[in-house]
């Protein structure tokens, strides 16, 4: 009897840990978790757009350089979709897909011609997906879409905000469980398709991106699975477009597929690499815009910046995608030179980061911070910045909305609560535009979870120094009634373990840690 007794004591505490862990593991409200999926059993990718994802300019298109990054990085994966391209082994295997030349996002069609069966008229993906996901459920979309909407004239605000808002519902109500990445398109500059002049709305792109953006923004918000890929940015107009520049050439089909794949990580959990988005584009900052010289101690991680305003990025003034103005001053012919921007940085208490992406927006040039350390110079002269230099050059058109990268490896691997901060300084006080968003990126490891064991007669609870050695142990008799205590169970650290210990008892017992 006894024996059973203390059996159903360690049933109890194994039920108990899990309540733990859930404390300190992602929501996984809105990502892939690798380990449900096998060879038997990959993740299913629908690849949804026009023909910069179809085959009727390259066979495969971004497609075939987005299998070869999967796969070795042990991605068990399949494309899904009713077309396929023709193979080309080894690297080019998994060949369906969801792309159609001409598609636009909503009715009508703009083709006088069919494609994959559909009536030009109806070559538009809010006709065109709920045929998709009637035949396939996807577990994450990567889509695509929106250059022959703008490039023919249609209105990006429409486009965006009302067109776009509607697909997604149609995708949802069809493949509730799915996951979203919608990705901004690239330029327009000097394009011609087909006879029409898609460059002269190629100003249109900004807005439609940034318009974009938002959507995405409110919809993850809003507890969707819904997600952002920025191609605008990784593909350089000046190199990356074939000879009618709307289509990618090699380098550009590589590096929207790299960007995929970084939008993956970042939203896969996986048991070993850790990929997390810690700033996302367009996300809230607080900002000083006085004018006034705040030396060097503002982008200290100490400075109290409780008394600044705030608001979600693009900050700045002067165009059409600014999400929140903020002040030059009273001159428009002598605005503020430099404006000053904070946002904190909480690493997951899952993982630790080892390396840094900043995605850095700046219009017209930039001086960011970590922690205090200066980690991108954009645009300014080398040396000491002081509040009055100028930026080097005048930032205008597809450079005012490109965010570039910079790779930074911090000194030690972070965890806990850090700060960003970044300054932008206009190249001459009359210029009447200024910008400002930013994209952090953060990867590394996951750190083990908590275990629980019994030894005699007490329950040890470890876990890794990593996670927090200044966490208290709590306890509760169930998990609903929010009666959680503190055990203050004697704890001692050894291996880079701490092991908290508590006498075993009969009674139903969940743990959980906290700070």
């Amino acid at each position: 009897m006894k024996k059973e007794k203390r059996r159903f004591d360690l049933s109890c505490h194994r039920i108990a840990i899990c309540a733990l862990l859930l404390g300190l593991l992602p929501s996984a409200r809105a990502e892939i978790v690798l380990s449900r999926y096998s060879s038997n059993n990959p993740v299913k990718i629908m690849a949804i757009g026009d023909s910069i994802t179809d085959d009727c300019e390259y066979n495969g298109a971004w497609r075939a350089y987005l299998q070869p990054l999967l796969d070795n990085s042990g991605y068990p994966f399949t494309f899904v979709g009713r077309n396929h391209s023709t193979a080309s082994p080894p690297a080019f295997t998994k060949t369906a897909h969801e792309g159609y030349c001409g598609a636009v996002i909503a009715p009508p069609g703009v083709l006088t011609y069919s494609v994959y069966s559909y009536a030009g008229t109806n070559v538009d993906l809010q006709y065109i997906v709920p045929d998709s996901l009637a035949a396939n459920t996807p577990d994450l979309i990567l889509l695509l879409i929106g250059a022959n909407d703008i490039g023919r004239g249609r209105d990006p605000g429409q486009v965006a905000s009302n067109d776009m808002p509607r697909l997604l519902d149609i995708i949802f109500s069809n493949a509730p469980n799915a996951n979203v990445i919608c990705a901004k398109i690239t330029s327009l500059d000097n394009a011609m398709v087909g006879g029409l002049n898609y460059g002269q709305y190629s100003a249109n792109v900004y807005k439609y991106n940034a318009y974009l953006q938002a959507v995405v923004n409110q919809r993850r918000a809003l507890g969707q699975n819904v997600f952002l890929a920025d191609m605008f940015s990784v593909v350089n107009p000046a190199t990356m477009f074939s000879s009618d520049h709307l289509h990618p050439n090699p380098l550009g089909r590589q590096a929207i597929a790299q960007e995929w794949f970084t939008r993956i990580q970042a939203m896969t959990i996986t048991t070993n690499q850790f990929t997390t988005t810690l700033i996302h584009g367009g996300d809230t900052w607080n900002y000083n815009d006085t004018g006034q010289d705040l030396g060097t101690n503002w982008y200290q991680t100490n400075y109290d910046d409780s008394a600044w305003s705030n608001g979600p990025a693009r900050l700045g003034y002067g165009d059409l995608t600014v999400k929140t103005t903020v002040s030059y001053g009273t001159n428009s012919l002598a605005k503020y030179i430099t404006t000053y921007f904070r946002h904190p940085v909480v690493v997951p208490n899952h993982g630790v980061i080892t390396n840094l992406q900043f995605r850095l927006l700046g219009v017209d040039g930039g001086v960011a911070w970590f922690d205090g350390q200066q980690v991108i110079l954009s645009n300014l002269p080398a040396g000491p910045i002081s509040y009055t230099n100028t930026a080097s050059s005048s930032i205008a058109f597809d450079p005012a909305y490109t965010f570039y990268t910079t790779g930074i490896v911090p000194a030690t691997p972070l965890s806990g609560t850090h700060t960003a901060a970044v300054e932008i300084h206009k190249v001459v006080p009359s210029k009447p535009s200024m910008g400002f968003d930013m994209e952090l990126i953060g990867m590394g490891y996951y750190i083990p979870s908590p275990v629980i064991s019994i030894n005699g007669g007490n329950v040890l609870l470890n876990w890794p120094v990593n996670n927090s050695a200044s966490f208290s142990l709590y306890a509760a008799p169930d998990v609903t009634s929010g009666a959680w205590t503190n055990t203050f169970a004697p704890m001692q650290t050894n291996g880079g373990q701490v092991t908290a210990t508590m006498p075993l008892s009969s009674a139903t017992q969940f743990f959980r840690l906290q700070p």
